[in-house]
């Protein structure tokens, strides 16, 4: 049966059928007036993907000559997140903050100012915004024509969470597999307990530069109580757990894998935040977030996290750009006053520098003018200090840290008066050639000792002193790193053309050691060479008789045993006895000698 198809209709729709629902047209007044969400003339849902949509605060702009006190006072009146100096240029309201804080109100605002900030137009679309801030930008300013009229902080923008479960999953080697194992075991042990468990920092940093860099320690964070998870780690490791009460961390030490495999050490954190009462001091440390905990880190690069649970195994959290600083081997810090916050950062970013290529940024040079002028840092001990010396020492090429740390004048943290002088840096050489030379010796030296002796050898004596003081090096130690007695030595034994090898080491026998490597350091190549044959050799000749022996041949004991060892260690160092009857031959005449002088009866 045929179908009939209805009449066409002629009549004229009023608007299209997918024309916006308008508050006129769709709703009633009562219903309008309900919902502070609807907007005339607009589609619902929506979704205003420009850069205007995306700004988080306003900005004001501000002289350039007012004071962080003053700047705040007008910030927090204007309800700005942001003060601008140009354009560019503008520092957040947060930084600010963190100054005053710690009394540094009187400090230029535009000290603290990011310079040449990313600016896109209101119209930009989203994804542009997130390019600038992926590029490692802490803010994008926006404009509208040429006035800025907001911006977008990077910490109001999410970022995807890519997986780097296949790298883990390439990791090789017996110390890597224990790592890979341990990690997967907190995990478990994370997520059976209801807590999240990431590794952080170096090993992170380490896995995304790939193969052929150092990999250290782990460091897993617990968001929750993470002293409880490392005693539950070390039961299934068989580890032995070292508690950290004051700040709420442990260590975990002799841990093994199934397989009998060392794990290493393991530091275990529950997730914190920190806030720094003063330069340099301390943190206070607080229960956070793995998002805060990450923001409270040194560099971007290791300000980065990677989930150990089974559900979410691999994902990398990311707040900061740290995975493109990798990638391009850039050392950014998080924020304006990082290095002033904590100043042995300077030394560690030094560190990564030589060790892992990195090239710090502007933000981080301007940082570290700031942080250098900001000092002396009283709340900071100077055991700190030395500590960082003591990690330097422990890299692959230490003397080139320590170099650039004197071409950024970083040890103007020990003393404001510290310069570089125009022999610093071969002070320096000669130091790392002394240290190869006793390796391939077999002379051990202690090279924090001698770091420091390169470093203050051509400071003025008040500099070096004051130096000595900040260090916490007190006396007698700081009486052997001081100069003067190392270069009196040097010229006392390369001052003979002629010496027997009894009289170089009569010289130096009791000099103490740093006097010594201080020698080196100054002396000539006459010098040198003496000191190496003492440290070599010449400091531990012994004779091959003994005390027993001494007596035998009728020395009474006493004192003249000891002079009688003495005479034959100088007999063989001159090369006039080599045997143990050779030192028979010759007790025997030292012997009778002192029976003729009426000494021995």
């Amino acid at each position: 049966m045929p179908t009939s198809r209805p009449p066409r209709s002629t009549r004229i729709c009023p608007r299209p059928p997918f024309a916006p629902c308008t508050e006129n047209f769709t709703r009633a007044p009562s219903a309008r007036r309900a919902d502070p969400m609807a907007r005339a003339g607009h589609a619902y849902p929506q979704v205003d993907a420009r850069a205007r949509g995306l700004m988080d605060g306003r900005v004001v702009s501000l002289a350039r000559s007012l004071s962080v006190s003053r700047a705040l006072e007008t910030m927090r009146h204007a309800k700005a997140r942001s003060a601008l100096a140009r354009s560019s240029t503008a520092a957040l309201r947060s930084d600010l903050e963190r100054a005053a804080s710690w009394k540094l109100g009187h400090l230029r605002w535009t000290d603290l100012a990011y310079p040449r900030l990313p600016v896109l137009e209101a119209r930009a679309g989203e994804i542009a915004v997130r390019r600038q801030l992926n590029r490692g930008a802490p803010c994008v300013l926006i404009r509208d024509g040429r006035r800025i009229v907001g911006m977008v902080e990077a910490s109001a923008i999410s970022r995807p969470a890519p997986s780097l479960s296949a790298r883990l999953d390439r990791l090789h080697g017996p110390s890597a597999e224990g790592k890979l194992w341990v990690l997967r075991m907190a995990g478990k042990l994370g997520e059976d307990q209801g807590q999240a468990v990431f590794v952080v920092g170096g090993f992170v940093r380490d896995l995304l530069l790939g193969a052929g860099t150092f990999m250290p320690d782990l460091d897993l964070v617990v968001e929750g109580d993470g002293v409880a998870f490392g005693r539950r780690l070390a039961e299934e490791t068989g580890g032995h757990l070292v508690v950290h009460a004051a700040f709420g961390t442990a260590s975990l030490e002799g841990g093994l894998t199934p397989d009998g495999t060392p794990l290493g050490r393991v530091d275990i954190a529950g997730a914190r935040g920190e806030r720094y009462g003063l330069p340099g001091a301390l943190p206070e440390v607080t229960p956070a977030s793995i998002e805060e905990d990450l923001g409270r880190r040194d560099f971007s690069v290791n300000d980065m996290a990677v989930a150990l649970s089974p559900s979410a195994w691999g994902r990398l959290h990311d707040p900061h750009g740290g995975e493109r600083d990798v990638r391009e081997r850039r050392l950014r810090i998080l924020h304006p006053l990082s290095l002033a916050e904590d100043p042995t950062r300077i030394f560690r970013a030094a560190r990564y520098v030589v060790r892992l290529g990195l090239r710090p940024d502007q933000g981080f040079h301007r940082a570290l003018a700031l942080a250098l002028r900001l000092g002396p840092y009283p709340a900071m001990s100077g055991q700190r200090l030395v500590g960082e010396i003591e990690l330097i020492m422990e890299e692959p090429d230490p003397w080139r840290v320590l170099a650039l740390l004197l071409r950024w004048g970083a040890f103007r943290l020990w003393d404001a008066a510290y310069r570089s002088t125009r022999t610093s840096p071969s002070r320096l050489s000669k130091a790392r050639a002394l240290t190869r030379w006793a390796r391939g010796a077999g002379v051990g030296l202690d090279a924090t000792e001698l770091a420091l002796l390169a470093l203050l050898f051509d400071q003025a004596k008040p500099v070096a002193d004051r130096c000595l003081r900040r260090l916490a090096v007190r006396d007698p130690a700081a009486r052997l790193l001081d100069a003067g007695p190392a270069r009196q030595l040097a010229r006392r034994v390369a001052r003979a053309s002629r010496m027997r090898p009894s009289q170089v080491a009569e010289a130096m026998r009791s000099t103490a050691p740093p006097v010594l490597l201080g020698a080196w350091l100054c002396g000539g190549p006459r010098a040198r060479r003496r000191i190496e044959w003492f440290l070599a050799a010449g400091r531990g000749a012994r004779p091959l008789s003994t005390g027993d022996d001494v007596m035998a041949a009728g020395v009474p004991r006493g004192p003249l045993v000891a002079q009688a060892l003495c005479a034959l260690r100088d007999l063989k160092l001159d090369g006039h006895v080599r045997t143990l009857e050779d030192e028979h031959v010759a007790l025997d005449r030292w012997t009778r000698a002192l029976t003729m002088k009426g000494d021995l009866r």
